[in-house]
């Protein structure tokens, strides 16, 4: 093994926010088992993930992953920071509360011109932002069109049996179509998403808070060759602000900001690209000035959940002086990285094609979670340029064969 392909991660800590869902950690970590075992028959290495183990107060777990592979051994902590409780108080609220709340942040993105941002930076987002207020019209439209129906039919009571029959529809469509297509979760979304960078979410901010003492608690050892937080979606956005307040944090105690952000599938820009977002741009601002803190992003085109080939930080409105990229931009193309049969199944979920960023390939590929992750290489070093630790060992290796 060359001097350059020693391993250089022995031990890792990794802290990961995931997307507004109702996952909870317990289902993060049995979703993380499955696609381990994935993740070793594609690279031919031993990962084994002992039991999460959940924090107080059931805002993390944190589960201790031991890869071994022929670049050497590596000890990763990964840690999953949730706030799945959040999320499901979010949809036990009363539909019409909820509904409300979201014709409200609906408008508030259209009329602060924060949609049209959308469109000018990247359309297929866009569309997505669109798609549940264009199903609940749907959904409305199909009420109204049985309710001219049955009123056309001009029977003794048709006004009343046709507005009855008409609210019917609607609700099962809503129901059963609604529920199964996740237009009442994306509402929640929407509307949590404004009230966060409006500043109005208290329940949010004391989360980033309690996660930003966990983290700095993990680190104050020192043991950990390499730290990762990572951001994925909507937590994209969210761990900008664990970022800023660790920063904050770990100078206030005098001690020194060197860690690694990694953000993929992120939709940071929802929040950075509305007017109101002024909190949220003096955190990312903020964070530009710590330079021995890394920040990397991969994007991919098939994901329309994300901002493919868009720079957060510029498009922020924002500017730097650092010699190096803040962040790194890097797009991968999720064709490369599965099988075509695995490639075929997929590529028309949009949902599970964003869970692709979080999930183990099926082909060799530069850009693999699993191994930034667990594996012995940094992130600094990963690259479409560069190929990954592991296979330039079994490169050596065949030459020396």
């Amino acid at each position: 093994m060359t001097e350059e392909s020693q391993a250089s991660v022995a031990r890792r800590a990794v802290f990961l926010v995931g997307g507004y869902e109702r996952n909870d950690s317990a289902g993060f970590f049995r979703r993380i088992g499955r696609e381990m075992a994935r993740f070793s028959a594609c690279w031919g290495v031993a990962a084994r993930m002992e039991e999460p183990v959940p924090a107080p107060g059931g805002i993390a777990a944190t589960a201790r992953v031991h890869y071994h592979g022929a670049d050497g051994d590596c000890v990763s902590d990964l840690t999953f920071l949730s706030f799945d409780d959040l999320v499901k108080r979010d949809g036990s609220r009363p539909f019409v509360v909820r509904l409300w709340v979201y014709l409200i942040s609906f408008l508030d993105y259209v009329f602060s011109g924060t949609m049209f941002r959308f469109f000018g930076t990247n359309w297929r987002f866009a569309l997505y932002f669109l798609y549940p207020a264009v199903a609940l019209m749907a959904f409305a439209g199909a009420g109204c069109f049985v309710y001219r129906l049955v009123r056309f039919a001009g029977f003794p009571g048709s006004m009343i049996v046709a507005v009855l029959v008409g609210m019917l529809v609607a609700y099962a469509a809503g129901r059963f179509i609604g529920r199964r297509y996740f237009v009442f979760h994306l509402m929640d979304l929407w509307s949590f998403s404004r009230e966060h960078l409006r500043g109005r979410r208290p329940d949010m901010d004391l989360r980033l808070d309690a996660w930003s003492r966990l983290i700095d608690e993990r680190l104050r050892d020192g043991r950990y060759d390499e730290v990762l937080l990572v951001g994925h979606s909507t937590g994209g956005a969210l761990i900008l602000d664990v970022a800023h307040l660790l920063a904050e944090r770990l100078t206030g105690e005098g001690r020194a900001v060197d860690f690694t952000l990694l953000t993929v599938g992120s939709t940071s820009l929802k929040v950075c690209l509305h007017p109101a977002a002024v909190r949220a741009r003096q955190r990312l601002e903020n964070l530009s000035r710590f330079p021995a803190l890394r920040w990397t992003e991969f994007q991919a085109l098939t994901d329309i959940i994300n901002f493919y080939k868009c720079d957060p930080y510029r498009l922020a409105g924002l500017t730097h002086q650092r010699k190096d990229a803040f962040p790194r931009m890097f797009q991968v193309r999720f064709r490369e990285m599965l099988v075509s049969e695995s490639y075929k199944r997929i590529k028309r979920n949009f949902f599970r094609v964003h869970y692709q960023f979080i999930s183990a390939n099926s082909r060799r590929y530069f850009y693999d979670f699993f191994l930034i992750c667990c594996g012995t290489q940094r992130l600094e070093e990963v690259g479409p340029g560069s190929a990954p630790a592991i296979a330039l060992v079994a490169e050596q290796t065949k030459v020396e064969a």
